[in-house]
């Protein structure tokens, strides 16, 4: 299918954009941990001694270390929020090894596990900071059994262990409380980013098509007084044609009727353009009836074409309504790129169910690579040699597929054709998709 441009995901790229800047942060952040625990441990020292400055240092060169192969491999070495969720768990990890070093669980720096699980729930997903969180509670269980013996100013034998375990138990409430309302609410504020950006998305689509279409109101009003004169002049050509004798001039008679008739078909073209310019604005929605809905879109198409078309058995059955002419231009855009993209033959299929609505045309045309498909729906950009397109065929059928309240699917792959599929879910299921998010 020789299609136009399909925008990116503005919400993959938000993401994407969200997992670079946490990155960027985590690694000053942790440069920051370097030069705190350094000093953290001088002044230790030189207030109480006795500390293993050996084993304390050498877990600080861990993490200077670790931050300088991230700092420098985050290109090569993996996404940015999987690189984000390792960094984190490093460092839990190397605080539980600086924390049994110097008092274990006493040690009153415990408390920064709290800040690994909350820098986690900021950038990461769920999974990671549950797991992150899971970490933690082990780990600081590891410092009891580590430092069980001990004793504590106030408490000795069973108040010593009731304590310990009141501790950890506390820490565990503050750790998942702490998880869950990040979490919740850093979830909240991507879906709200990602909404934002399919809105602006939308809203900057509808901007283009609102100069197509007067554009097109333009093209249309323009045109017509050249085809008015063309029609006048080929119908007078066409009666003194006929009034020639022999066979030349009935050869000639039959291409100035056709001519006539290529005519009229621009000026039903420019018409229907006039009349809606791709909006089909304050079209009724009404029932889908998939046999008449798939006979109107078979009657548009060109008789050119038409012996091409193979027209898919469909299952007929409860559905959205949806403006049934506006259906209709999305079909024939798609068929006619279809068309376009090879000489084999495009199959039309239209589905209803419960579940929703789905329109889909397949050829077997020459397919797109990823970096065309990527771009399938920017208006003014075309696969098609110059001249022979305008570029805004998919940019129309996937404008109206969103004004239905549906979408636009493309799956090209080089050398096996493609297919587009429009998805229009029914009022409940649309209903039901909405309240989940």
């Amino acid at each position: 299918m020789s299609h136009g441009e399909a925008t990116a995901d503005p919400a993959a790229a938000a993401a994407d954009a969200r997992g670079d800047i946490s990155l960027d942060w985590l690694i000053r952040l942790r440069w920051g941990a370097v030069c705190g625990q350094l000093a953290t441990i001088a002044a230790a020292q030189a207030l109480w001694g006795g500390l293993p400055l050996g084993r304390l240092f050498a877990l600080v060169a861990v993490l200077a270390a670790s931050n300088a192969a991230l700092a420098l491999g985050r290109r090569r070495l993996g996404p940015p929020r999987v690189l984000c969720g390792t960094a984190l768990a490093i460092d839990t990890l190397l605080l539980t090894g600086l924390l049994s070093a110097s008092g274990g669980a006493y040690n009153p720096f415990s408390v920064l596990y709290l800040v690994h699980i909350a820098l986690a729930a900021s950038v990461l997903r769920a999974r990671w900071t549950w797991f992150l969180a899971g970490l933690s509670l082990a780990c600081y269980g590891l410092l009891f059994l580590g430092h069980a013996g001990s004793g504590h100013a106030g408490h000795s034998g069973d108040e010593l262990g009731l304590h310990l375990q009141g501790m950890w138990v506390a820490f565990a409430v503050a750790a998942l409380l702490t998880a869950y309302f990040v979490v919740r609410l850093s979830t909240d504020l991507e879906r709200r980013d990602e909404a934002m950006a399919r809105m602006r998305e939308q809203a900057s689509r509808q901007e283009r098509l609102a100069a197509v279409t007067t554009l097109a109101a333009g093209a249309a009003h323009e045109l017509g007084t050249p085809l008015a004169t063309i029609a006048v002049a080929s119908r007078e050509l066409e009666r003194q044609i006929r009034a020639l004798p022999g066979a030349p001039g009935a050869a000639l008679a039959e291409d100035a009727a056709l001519i006539r008739s290529e005519l009229e078909r621009c000026r039903a073209i420019l018409g229907r353009l006039a009349a809606d310019s791709g909006t089909r604005s304050g079209e009724a929605p009404e029932p889908v009836d998939v046999p008449r809905l798939l006979e109107q879109i078979v009657e548009g198409v060109p008789a050119a074409h038409r012996a091409r078309l193979r027209v898919r058995d469909s299952r007929p059955g409860g559905g959205p309504s949806v403006p049934r002419g506006a259906l209709i231009q999305v079909a024939h855009s798609l068929l006619q790129n279809a068309f376009e993209a090879g000489s084999g033959p495009v199959t039309l299929a239209l589905e209803t169910s419960a579940a929703g609505l789905q329109l889909r045309v397949e050829d077997e045309g020459c397919g797109m690579a990823p970096e065309l498909l990527a771009r399938v729906g920017e208006p003014y950009f075309s696969t098609k040699p110059p001249g022979q397109g305008l570029g805004l065929g998919v940019f129309i059928a996937r404008t109206l597929s969103e004004q239905m309240g549906g979408r636009l699917r493309l799956d090209s792959r080089p050398g096996r054709g493609t297919t587009a599929t429009v998805e229009i879910a029914s009022a409940l299921v649309a209903g039901a998709r909405a309240d989940a998010v």
